[in-house]
């Protein structure tokens, strides 16, 4: 849950689905359908093979059936093929955020936007261009496999809430920054596989 103080009570009904290493997974898409709402966002975070020794669009095409589908790289994906991984993800109509990001609106107008990071551990990310065209106004959601080893800088000034898989060792935070953690065993709904999370608005 993601405590926000704002005026628009319809972004309680934005739903993000958080699933980390899909490659991995094994679901139907019944079990997903459960979780979804009108208003949901998927985001995939990496992809990971580890067991599979083939790229599976099976499971990526159950979730762009049913919402919109969002992609961050993580460190694992750029050691195999993630040519053909980029490919896959592009035919089953997924949007790869690699240091680029996506706007939305909430029923009674909210603008947001959900702020894509390529993988941190290889240095490919670069905040500067994720928050090209970005206006001040937006409520920003940075995402990224892996949390930023440092976001104290003026570039995370308009980054509202952080959501990442992993932390980082002795990573040094803003305060004005929420910051979620989502292979945390605390404060999310937790689905097996998947992480569901939902704005708690405390209006203004």
């Amino acid at each position: 849950m993601i405590d926000y103080g704002h005026e628009d009570i319809t972004l309680e009904k934005i739903q993000f689905i958080w699933i980390a290493d899909i490659g991995d997974l094994r679901f139907t898409k019944e079990e997903i359908e459960k979780v979804c709402t009108d208003n949901t966002i998927i985001i995939l975070s990496g992809y990971s093979k580890k067991k599979a020794k083939k790229y599976n669009e099976d499971n990526i095409k159950i979730l762009t059936s049913l919402a919109p589908v969002y992609f961050v790289w993580g460190p694992q994906d750029y050691k195999g093929n993630y040519r053909d991984l980029n490919a896959l993800l592009l035919d089953c109509k997924v949007t790869i955020l690699e240091n680029t990001n996506a706007k939305f609106e909430t029923e009674n107008g909210t603008k947001f936007s959900l702020i894509g990071l390529d993988d941190v551990d290889s240095i490919r990310y670069n905040l500067e261009y994720a928050l090209e065209d970005l206006e001040d106004q937006h409520l920003n959601i940075l995402i990224s496999f892996k949390e930023v080893r440092e976001s104290l800088s003026t570039k995370y000034e308009n980054i509202q809430v952080y959501l990442f898989g992993n932390s980082q060792v002795s990573s040094k935070r803003n305060d004005r920054t929420i910051y979620l953690e989502l292979n945390s065993k605390s404060g999310f709904l937790k689905r097996s596989f998947i992480s569901v999370i939902n704005f708690n608005v405390k209006q203004k």
